[in-house]
């Protein structure tokens, strides 16, 4: 048993070394929480032996760890997902408040005596972000199959032929239908950090958008993700491209005022370029939720507004091929080949 807590502390101080190099001080906060916590349950004293499972984790962990720091794209990027709640526990976190829809009754039971026969709810965040092409990673749901799923079957509609026919659906087949719809959606929706409201103070103003707690209340919605942590602001400027003009001063401070507030920026080995593309395509796979509020101002707001979903500026295209910029030798070489291409055609 000495051995093995030798060994679990041995791989714990792996895990450390490997993620005093990640390039952000979030990913080395989160990292440090998550390998401690699961090092923690793996010495639990009220556990007999050793989980194998858990040790496991660890190990995958610090393989993923030393791939990124050594510059593998895929590494990296698992990295991220997992940091960021594209993945693992951080991902189900996020997901779960939006399970449920705030004042609304539950849906009526399809069982009359069993109360687990609820069908799901579908909230106002979760059909934005399911009937939209930006926020799945297969093709978007059409509003319409959000309350009858196409797996289920025409007979379980009382009044089709199929039903008339062939007699009732079995009610326990169409409950389990519709939470295995449900379930198989949910994950190939993506969940954004955090809910943007678009707020006008007057009629005529441009939306500014916010996140604060207070624009949230005045708009009658609720926080979901990382809201008010500034982990997607912070994403955001590092996927950003750098001014020229900012790096050009003699003084080295920008002259939009970031000299008082400097932006994030990399603290590592790995190339910046190699770092900034990554979290660009990180942000192409996080969904901007937008509330937009139905009246211009606040006093004309009687009304709910609505969901929408976008995608960063910043992020790039998904499902892309990113192709390195062809120099002069590149193009030269090109244009001999098109050359010779042309006179053996003629």
């Amino acid at each position: 048993m000495n051995g093995d807590v030798t060994a679990i502390f041995s791989l714990y101080r792996s895990c450390l070394r490997q993620i005093r190099r990640l390039p952000t001080e979030y990913l080395r906060l989160f990292f440090r929480l998550k390998v401690g916590d699961d090092v923690r349950a793996i010495l639990d004293p009220r556990l007999q032996h050793l989980q194998p499972t858990k040790i496991r984790r660890v190990r995958k962990d610090l393989r993923k760890l030393e791939g990124a720091n050594a510059g593998y794209a895929k590494c990296f990027s698992y990295v991220l997902d997992t940091a960021y709640g594209r993945r693992g526990p951080l991902r189900w976190e996020i997901l779960d408040p939006l399970r449920s829809e705030p004042g609304v009754p539950l849906p009526p039971r399809i069982i009359p005596a069993v109360e687990s026969s609820r069908p799901p709810v579908y909230s106002k965040e979760m059909q934005a972000l399911m009937t939209t092409d930006s926020s799945r990673t297969t093709r978007a749901l059409q509003p319409a199959a959000l309350l009858n799923p196409p797996i289920l079957p025409a007979r379980a509609d009382p009044n089709s032929p199929e039903a008339l026919a062939l007699g009732p659906f079995s009610k326990r087949r169409e409950v389990n239908i519709r939470w295995r719809f449900f379930q198989q959606e949910l994950q190939k929706t993506l969940m954004p950090l955090q809910v943007v409201v678009e707020d006008r103070l007057q009629s005529g103003d441009p939306p500014t958008p916010k996140t604060d707690e207070a624009s949230l209340a005045r708009a009658g919605i609720r926080s979901i993700g990382l809201q008010h942590s500034g982990v997607f602001e912070e994403l955001e400027a590092l996927a950003a491209i750098p001014n020229k003009t900012r790096h050009s001063s003699k003084d080295g401070a920008s002259h939009d005022g970031s000299a008082q507030s400097p932006s994030p920026s990399f603290s590592s080995h790995l190339p910046e370029r190699f770092l900034r593309r990554r979290c660009q395509q990180l942000l192409s796979r996080i969904p901007v939720l937008v509330y937009k509020p139905s009246g211009a101002s606040h006093k004309e707001r009687t009304v709910k507004g609505k969901f929408q979903v976008t995608v960063s500026p910043h992020a790039a295209r998904r499902g892309t091929i990113v192709h390195r910029t062809a120099s002069e030798a590149d193009l030269a070489w090109i244009q001999c080949a098109e050359e010779l291409g042309s006179r053996t055609s003629t």
